[in-house]
């Protein structure tokens, strides 16, 4: 099992306990542990993680008709994608659109300055042959 799948099966973890205990709320009774979950599941230092889980929240729960299913196995997929391109890898980096590149591209950018120069060079290598710039 690769970093990114014991993420996902965290996800999964996290909502069924949530769920099983009848916690109200939905995604909103979750959101702290996902973003929790996400940020420490990286080495990237700096506040790229807290952004591109930002990004990926207004982008795809937040805009939901009904948060209480969220994050739904396309979703999580995604945020799962983001995950693998702060740690150097390819998985589920295909469940991400041209418009999510172009944010992603945009919000390392913004962190540029602070990022250390070997994952900003293998960052920029990965957002330009997806056409971010």
């Amino acid at each position: 099992m690769t970093s990114i799948d014991k993420f996902l099966s965290d996800i999964e973890r996290t909502k069924k306990v949530s769920r099983q205990k009848g916690i109200a709320g939905g995604y909103n009774s979750i959101r702290e542990e996902l973003a929790r979950l996400f940020e420490n599941a990286t080495s990237c230092p700096t506040d790229l993680p807290h952004s591109l889980f930002e990004y990926w929240e207004n982008a795809y729960i937040f805009t939901s008709a009904d948060l209480t299913w969220e994050p739904e196995t396309a979703n999580c997929e995604r945020l799962a994608g983001m995950l693998a391109l702060l740690e150097d890898s390819d998985e589920y980096t295909d469940t991400l659109n041209a418009q999510d590149w172009q944010e992603i591209g945009r919000l390392v950018n913004f962190e540029a300055e602070d990022l250390p120069v070997d994952i900003l060079q293998s960052l920029m290598t990965v957002l330009v042959s997806k056409g971010a710039y």
